[in-house]
């Protein structure tokens, strides 16, 4: 495992490293925990790329599948695993349930998330022992039955936007192992998996370190977000200081652009979520000297929900962002 004081310099991948030491503060038990949450991630993801979300918050880190948390790492008095199991399986094979019932390491929720309707399940808390072993794969065959179950549901926007790529990042670095991406495509059919499968043709063109930014970038992560909070040290309009709320976005989007563009600090806002979603669907727009344009198909009632007015503008704006402006007001912005 990778030494958690050298896993990056990345402000967030820096967020997220203490974030799961304080989780984890053992290291093996670290690497037994991330090892078990990756497993159950590619199983989600071989059930379909836009079927899950990963995120982190308060004293736990989550899996959500098709709307359904199917996997938690929290940390009560004692850092431990809560598990969605199938419960028709379970009951099909009682022997195996038996075995789990009968394990130290394993306990029955019986609370109020104890089961879900929808997916027949029966959940759990797991705390890995020297048993480990044994009883992890009784276990999982469970568990991944009810990952499939899940699966059969629509991950909701709201699970989408929440994913934390940070969280991607540092299981790639800490595991040294593939960490898929999820597939998400906004409402203009952007697919971030395929732009940068489309950039990977150009990989022998650039220097490595470069090709990492160019892509980190395309995810909102990386050197290009660094450069936006160095320039902007909050939301480019609201001000809002709270980094880990805010989106590193490109003004000229990241396909239309070319590698250069794609790391220029100018051709990106740094912008909280509504404000984000908003101007990559085109529903808003700046002008030359940033003020907001509102499109037309973003209704008052609908203004007022997300808390966009047209008193808004950027705050510092330079003269070397108004061609990613006019761009975006040209190729983007939707007026009606």
């Amino acid at each position: 495992m990778a030494d958690a004081n050298t896993v990056s310099n990345d402000i967030d991948t820096s967020k997220v490293k203490r974030f799961v030491i304080s989780l984890l503060p053992d290291e093996r038990t670290r690497a037994i925990y991330l090892s078990m949450f990756l497993e159950s991630l590619k199983q989600a993801n071989s059930c379909g790329s836009n079927k899950w979300s990963v995120y982190y918050e308060n004293n736990r880190i989550r899996l959500v599948v098709g709307g359904h948390i199917v996997f938690t790492i929290q940390r009560d008095f004692v850092s431990k695993i809560w598990l969605a199991l199938d419960r028709n399986l379970l009951d099909e094979l009682k022997a195996e349930q038996d075995k789990i019932s009968d394990s130290e390491n394993w306990e029955w929720d019986n609370g109020k998330w104890s089961s879900y309707k929808r997916i027949s399940s029966r959940n759990g808390f797991y705390i890995p022992s020297k048993n480990h072993s044994y009883i992890w794969p009784v276990i999982r065959r469970f568990h991944f039955a009810s990952i499939h179950e899940a699966a059969r549901f629509v991950l909701r926007r709201d699970s989408q936007l929440k994913c934390s790529y940070d969280l991607l990042t540092y299981l790639r670095i800490e595991l040294g192992e593939d960490v898929p991406n999820p597939d998400y495509r906004d409402l203009h059919g952007a697919n971030p998996i395929q732009d940068l499968d489309e950039f990977k043709a150009t990989y022998d063109k650039e220097p490595e370190t470069e090709r990492e930014a160019i892509v980190q970038s395309r995810v909102g992560q990386g050197e290009f977000r660094n450069k936006l909070i160095r320039y902007w040290k909050g939301c480019a309009v609201t001000g809002c200081d709270h980094l880990g709320l805010l989106r590193a976005s490109h003004i000229k989007p990241w396909r239309s652009s070319d590698n250069i563009e794609r790391l220029d600090v100018f051709n990106g806002l740094l912008l909280i979520p509504n404000l984000d979603s908003a101007f990559d669907n085109g529903l808003v727009s700046f002008d030359n000297e940033g003020k907001l344009i509102i499109s037309d198909l973003l209704t008052s009632k609908d203004r007022d929900k997300l808390g966009i007015h047209p008193e808004m503008c950027v705050r510092k704006l330079d003269a070397r962002h108004v061609k990613y402006l006019e761009y975006h007001r040209k190729n983007v912005f939707r007026k009606n």
